[in-house]
């Protein structure tokens, strides 16, 4: 990990869930599924975010966020772009598109005012003017860079927020208390570091994101229809 005092704290303070990037606001999905029976506690939690780890976050956004690294070391605008548009066109439900790039707009917004550079200034001209949408894992690769976070801190930063937000939802939702929600996530970082996918999301095996979670897919569309909603659409 190689991480100085400095920059850990910094990560630390980045996956708060103090940090105003708006996630608590959303689902992304997991309100329907507890809506139509498919999530109905601690459980069916678990296996949700166990789904959505290994069929979209490390297949897809994993990758974008490696490559989103390697191009904002280089200071590369055109191809960072190139990332946050491929990034965004994989979140094909509105309410997953929209709800990820106001998170990913904030950041790209932090970044900047957080992390002064010239740099970081050319991202958010680039984010006003339409240049960059607001790819989370773009945006959170360029906040790792910008703050001279290696990848591997970056990347496990990421996926913590993924899935501790998915519990923190799950908490709001199931009847189920927070013990139970530690243990989901303590559950859920040893299917992680023991089933590789952290060295494989490293290794650069697979340079091209792929996410396939259909019934999330089609979760998160009825979301944006239903008449009652704890969560925002």
């Amino acid at each position: 990990m190689n991480l100085s005092a400095e920059a850990l704290l910094g990560l630390l303070q980045w996956c708060d869930s103090l940090f105003p990037a708006g996630g608590y606001a959303h689902s992304f999905g997991l309100e329907e599924g507890v809506r139509d029976g498919t999530v109905r506690d601690g459980e069916g939690l678990f296996r949700s975010i166990r789904a959505k780890m290994a069929h979209s976050i490390f297949p897809g956004e994993c990758v974008v966020l490696r490559a989103a690294y390697a191009v904002a070391l280089r200071q590369n605008l055109t191809a960072l772009s190139a990332l946050d548009e491929e990034g965004m066109a994989m979140r094909l439900p509105m309410e997953l598109r929209e709800g990820s790039r106001a998170m990913g707009r904030r950041w790209i917004q932090m970044t900047a005012d957080l992390y002064p550079s010239s740099w970081t200034k050319e991202c958010l001209k680039a984010l006003e003017k339409g240049r960059l949408k607001g790819e989370p894992a773009v945006a959170f690769a360029l906040a790792g860079v910008a703050a001279e976070r290696p990848l591997l801190p970056t990347l496990i930063g990421y996926v913590y927020g993924i899935a501790s937000g998915q519990v923190s939802a799950g908490l709001r939702l199931l009847p189920m208390g927070q013990g139970e929600g530690q243990r989901i996530l303590t559950r859920v970082w040893k299917e992680i570091c023991e089933g590789g996918a952290l060295e494989e999301a490293l290794s650069g095996g697979a340079s091209t994101p792929a996410s396939f979670q259909p019934a999330l897919e089609i979760r998160a569309m009825r979301h944006e229809m239903a008449e009652m909603r704890l969560f925002q659409s």
